[in-house]
């Protein structure tokens, strides 16, 4: 793993991680809150990884 991972998901992902503990452990507790910040994060990885990965496989698929 390079170091650029690391610096990635152990820095710059910090407040992301406290935000998500913040949702689930804070007082008061509002799960569709939770579940509604997770499911938007969930869509912005997805959209951010076949961002990345779609082009690759265009390439492969059809030689530039």
């Amino acid at each position: 793993m390079s170091m650029g991972l690391w610096v990635i998901f152990g820095i710059v992902l910090v407040p992301l991680y406290v935000t998500l503990l913040g949702w689930f452990l804070g007082k008061p507790r509002d799960n569709r809150t939770a579940a509604i910040g997770v499911g938007v994060m969930a869509a912005l990885l997805l959209a951010m990884v076949l961002g990345a990965v779609i082009p690759i496989a265009f390439q492969v698929i059809i030689p530039g």
